[in-house]
């Protein structure tokens, strides 16, 4: 809503509540309730309080629910660059949405965290997508999916039908992952997988937070017992000087995604099949080989959806002519995925 004139900002829904600020007329805040009374409690630059509604009118100005950071940047207790700093926001971060201030900034929320970022470096869509696509160059969709299967059978199931149904997956299996499946079952996840025509990239070895490391630290979370191969995906998607460093320093290319399905969150077939389905061409997109997208039911609906609307997924591995029968991907993928 915006202020119809100057207008004080209280403690609480009434005149004899004490003044936390004065609104000059035509700020904009950004509502959080409405009591009885027509009173409002809004949020004005960092302050959150109570403002009578006979000198508030609503705004044609429509909240972005999410964001998303083009740079590295600060997300901080406050409304300005003067405020103490929370933590440091990857570039490429998505963060949801809870207020504006009239100053531009955005009070969001990262990663369990609560606070305010400039809004100079927020963005409804992603930065750059070069790093988001990785070696996909052409208009197929890469399904791609992290962590770690349930079971040998799960994996077996999901790989099995990819290559029968001519899908090249993207698996980013953790290291931890790897050790558990030689533990449980004696096979190597990674060649198993490559040995269906779906590519391996590397997703760490533990999938700690590389923003929390050194670069030789994050060298270290990188080697170990995790996919060695020429391409990586950070483990939430969280990069900055440090865990760039240890990409370029092992010779390691960072591929992230375009389309993040959160299946994590929702643990919901039918809206992680949607929000993959919902994929543009070129786009990668995430998912997690422990929820419900990594079935061969889900694979399915992804890929019929997608084509109804034009689009294709990327194919099983046939070889660099592209023809004849499915065949083992190689460990370093090429700078253009044969999709």
């Amino acid at each position: 809503m915006v202020t119809l004139d100057e207008l004080n900002l209280r403690m609480g829904s009434g005149v004899s509540f004490g003044i936390l600020a004065t609104m000059p007329k035509g700020s904009v805040v950004s509502v959080l309730s409405r009591a009885s009374n027509s009173w409002y409690q809004v949020i004005y630059k960092s302050y959150t309080g109570w403002a009578s509604g006979r000198y508030l009118k609503a705004t044609t100005q429509t909240l972005p629910t999410q964001l998303y950071t083009q740079d590295e940047l600060n997300l901080r207790t406050g409304s300005n660059a003067t405020f103490p700093i929370v933590t440091e926001m990857p570039r490429g971060a998505r963060v949801d949405v809870s207020a504006r201030a009239s100053s531009g900034w955005y009070k969001v929320t990262y990663r369990g965290r609560t606070g305010w970022a400039s809004g100079s470096y927020l963005k409804k869509t992603p930065p750059s997508t070069s790093q988001g696509k990785g070696p996909n160059r052409g208009p197929r969709v890469v399904l791609t999916f992290d962590d770690c299967p349930r079971t040998l059978a799960a994996l077996d199931s999901a790989i099995g039908y990819a290559a029968s149904n001519d899908m090249g997956l993207v698996l980013a299996p953790t290291g931890d992952c790897l050790s558990s499946f030689r533990s449980r079952y004696g096979v190597d996840l990674a060649a198993r997988a490559r040995a269906k025509g779906q590519w391996v990239i590397n997703h760490s070895v533990t999938h700690r937070d590389l923003t929390t490391l050194s670069c030789a630290g994050a060298e270290r979370e990188l080697l170990g017992t995790g996919v060695r191969t020429n391409w990586g995906r950070p483990p939430y998607g969280a990069l900055d000087t440090a865990a760039r460093c240890a990409y370029s320093s092992i010779g390691m290319k960072i591929w992230t995604w375009t389309v993040d399905t959160r299946d994590w969150q929702v643990q919901n077939k039918a809206i992680i099949i949607s929000r993959a389905s919902a994929a543009r061409a070129g786009d990668t997109v995430l998912m997690h080989m422990r929820w419900q997208g990594f079935a061969p039911d889900s694979l399915r609906q992804i890929k019929s959806n997608l084509a109804a609307r034009g689009l294709g997924v990327c194919r099983a591995y046939r070889g660099t002519n592209e023809i004849g029968a499915v065949v083992a991907t190689p460990r370093m993928l090429p700078d253009s995925l044969p999709c």
